[in-house]
């Protein structure tokens, strides 16, 4: 039988390739997408519920002390690449849906400012920005604000208590000439019936391994989607290993990877999508050499791994005494985090850091997700203070962006390969004083406006110390970046290759810049943009 050839092979089913396999074979192109996970399925194989005792028992056998890292469990290789410098982390996910599975559902649009460095504007991404938010079910309030854009929302979460006390706090100092803006979280999940026939949240609160698949995934949306048109094809278990070109290296020709047997197999394809993350997708590209590209494939700007930067933290805790003997049993929702501190620095950069943070709150009684712990005594009467503390807190969780630098990159571990020869990546990440700027400037905040809400700090980190920075483990971007000059990024302001026609990267890797806010609604944008760019290239014969 012939051989089938692909119009389009796409690597990786996290969030920027499950819209890119949807967008393209809704427009008619035959696609593959390769996957190194299996499929899981949502309230069997991660996300059942348990009662708070038996999750004890469990954690006392298994030393596993959280439900998402069921998730994480025999998926094979933990350690994806080697750290050097200031405690990068692990994050990956092999599975169908990657990185969405776990994911809280936080969806930001990214705002007219946030764009001001990249080669495409905020009103060019505005329409895909709808497009995007309507797909996946994301819920909001319109909040006006200048620098995070109102978007297509579905019925809203209110905050809870506590988020409502640092509003309180926030106005004050508003009042006084600060700027900063207090709002509800928006997030992917289906709170009314929603075209993606999602089952509806039940507020379990346990989203970042969502049971009944309530929460947006690549998994539960655009793949089941794609599949439907009979335009696509799913390999799971399926690990590429090596990008194959054309004999004068000009074009992709398809993929050779490793399926679930083990057996070395090859895909044919007319263009490629990476979408592997902001790690495995240079990694890939630079591990790739040929006589024309000896730094890797499609890096004749010497970009690719570079520009590396992801969101940091810090967290202070506050405790509202007003709020003592309130009745906790209304704190279910959309997991732990419902309020949002944003709007700072967007009009008056801070004199001693670059761009902005934003913080993350997390309140209310949450059982799962205590806070505070280190309390004195022992029995009713330490149960009595773990839940009047823990029903009247609020912990402040800094996002902000690590400084683009050259000690922040990725490149080929000389010594270090995985199982199947590929040369693994080496994170280089060091803290700059612009960080601890950063941090020390949230920390100050946070504890200024705890106070100014009538509140107390139970635990801040005081002066920031680098070993209190905490790196997020999921927000790696702008590693293979687009811009307008194919010297100084690999792609041109769709995510294509300007050195390889038909090479196309639907990951985070191509954020040109990144403000404060989370990275995946703007990945599956960009990706859907892209998409559609490279399925009009094909209609014009411009991909064979």
């Amino acid at each position: 039988m012939p051989k089938t050839v692909f119009d389009v092979c796409v690597v990786g089913s996290g969030p920027g390739g499950g819209i890119a396999s949807y967008v393209l074979t809704q427009a008619g192109l035959k696609v593959v997408l390769l996957e190194a996970g299996p499929q899981l399925r949502a309230g069997v194989d991660y996300g059942y519920h348990r009662s708070p005792m038996q999750w004890l028992q469990h954690g006392l056998q298994h030393n596993q002390w959280t439900p998402e890292e069921s998730l994480f469990r025999d998926r094979g290789e933990r350690n994806h690449f080697t750290p050097v410098g200031d405690r990068p982390g692990h994050g990956w996910l092999k599975a169908l849906g990657g990185r969405s599975l776990c994911w809280a559902g936080h969806s930001l649009r990214f705002g007219p400012l946030d764009f001001r460095t990249w080669p495409i504007s905020y009103e060019e991404v505005a329409p895909y920005y709808s497009k995007a938010e309507r797909f996946m079910g994301v819920y909001g309030y319109k909040d006006g604000l200048t620098n995070m854009p109102d978007g297509e929302f579905l019925k809203p979460v209110p905050m809870r208590c506590p988020d409502y006390m640092l509003k309180r706090g926030v106005e004050k100092l508003k009042a006084k000439g600060r700027r900063a803006e207090y709002v509800a979280q928006r997030k992917a999940m289906a709170t009314e019936p929603h075209s993606s026939g999602r089952n509806l949240c039940h507020y379990c609160g346990k989203c970042g391994n969502c049971c009944v698949d309530a929460k947006y995934t690549s998994a539960n949306t655009p793949i089941p989607r794609a599949l439907k048109t009979g335009n696509l094809t799913l390999l799971t278990n399926s690990t590429m290993t090596r990008l194959l070109l054309e004999p004068d290296g000009n074009r992709i020709t398809g993929v050779e990877y490793r399926d679930e047997a083990d057996r070395t197999q090859r895909i044919e394809c007319r263009a490629l999508v990476m979408a592997c993350n902001s790690i495995e997708t240079p990694r890939h590209l630079l591990a790739n050499t040929t006589r024309r590209f000896p730094r890797g494939l499609g890096n004749g700007s010497g970009q690719i791994g570079k520009n590396l930067t992801s969101h940091f933290n810090i967290s202070v805790v506050g405790w509202f005494p007003e709020l003592v003997g309130r009745d906790a049993s209304n704190d279910d929702g959309t997991g732990y985090w419902h309020g949002l501190l944003t709007g700072l620095y967007w009009d008056e950069p801070h004199p001693h850091f670059e761009r902005t943070y934003q913080v993350q709150v997390g309140s209310g009684y949450a059982p799962t997700r205590l806070a505070v712990t280190q309390l004195p005594g022992y029995g009713a009467s330490l149960k009595r203070q773990l839940r009047e503390i823990n029903s009247t807190h609020a912990l402040m969780n800094m996002q902000g962006v690590t400084r683009i630098s050259p000690q922040k990159f990725v490149d080929l571990d000389p010594n270090i390969t995985d199982r199947f020869g590929v040369p693994l990546s080496r994170v280089h990440l060091h803290y700059e004083q612009s960080d601890l700027a950063m941090a020390q400037d949230c920390n100050d905040r946070c504890i200024e406006i705890i106070e100014a809400a009538g509140g107390k700090v139970v635990s801040a980190p005081g002066r920031v110390r680098v070993e209190d920075l905490v790196i997020d483990l999921n927000h790696w971007v702008g590693t293979v970046r687009m811009g307008d000059d194919p010297r100084t990024a690999p792609l041109d302001r769709w995510g294509r290759s300007h050195e390889i026609p038909n090479l196309f990267v639907g990951d985070a890797s191509v954020f040109s810049d990144y403000p404060e806010k989370n990275p995946t609604l703007t990945n599956i944008t960009l990706s859907w943009r892209m998409s559609e760019h490279l399925a009009e290239l094909a209609k014009r014969g411009e991909l064979s």
